[in-house]
């Protein structure tokens, strides 16, 4: 469980900061979201720690996996903004600023999912 460790803390902590905006500054949304990450995180951590040291993969390759999709996800994310900014300046599209984070914020993660599932199975030069 010494893997566990690191998880658990940081984790209470996320859950202790999103009881604290909860409670005091009375933010609901943002006070369980942040309780979420903080629940999300502990179970991660459970994840791994239960998991043989055999199984766990090699970290050189998952950063490089995750720094190429990462790279692929941000020029996806940023060509989607400028297409939706130029769709909306030329046809007006009434897009609210909710709206619109949402869509790129959408596309940006859809991509960063598919590209690491990409990279995984394929490998990359």
């Amino acid at each position: 469980m010494k893997r566990f460790k690191d998880y658990f803390v940081v984790g209470s902590g996320i859950i202790i900061l999103g009881l604290v905006l909860l409670a005091v500054f009375d933010l609901a949304f943002l006070g369980m979201g942040i309780i979420l990450s903080g629940l999300m995180l502990i179970f991660i951590g459970i994840h791994w720690a239960r998991k043989p040291k055999t199984e766990i993969p090699s970290d050189e390759r998952y950063m490089r996996i995750n720094e190429k999709a990462g790279f692929n996800a941000f020029w996806t994310t940023i060509g989607i903004l400028a297409v939706l900014v130029y769709v909306d300046v030329y046809f007006p599209l009434s897009l609210n600023f909710r709206e619109f984070v949402t869509i790129v914020w959408f596309v940006g993660m859809i991509s960063f999912i598919v590209s690491r599932f990409y990279y995984d199975k394929k490998g990359f030069k």
